[in-house]
């Protein structure tokens, strides 16, 4: 993933087969600490929208750590799921 510092970005996820990927109340709370953990130092987060099958969040680069965002990223997105 190719981001560069100070730069606004729209970040989208869909499931497969449109599948639930926030089953309960509480799922969304824990994606949302998994991602404020893993990802707080490297973006500050504008809006975000979590939906059942999907999430769409608006964020700003505040590092250089470009490669560490991509990483990040798989880390939540694989230890969410």
């Amino acid at each position: 993933m190719l981001v560069y510092n100070g730069a606004y970005y729209h970040i989208y996820n869909r499931s497969n087969a449109r599948e639930i990927i926030f089953p309960a109340k509480d799922s969304y709370g824990r994606f949302l600490k998994k991602y404020r953990y893993g990802l707080d130092e490297y973006l500050d987060t504008l809006a975000y929208c979590l939906m059942p099958t999907h999430f769409h969040l608006l964020v700003r680069v505040k590092t250089e750590a470009t490669v560490q965002i991509g990483y990040a990223f798989g880390v939540l997105l694989s230890s969410y799921t």
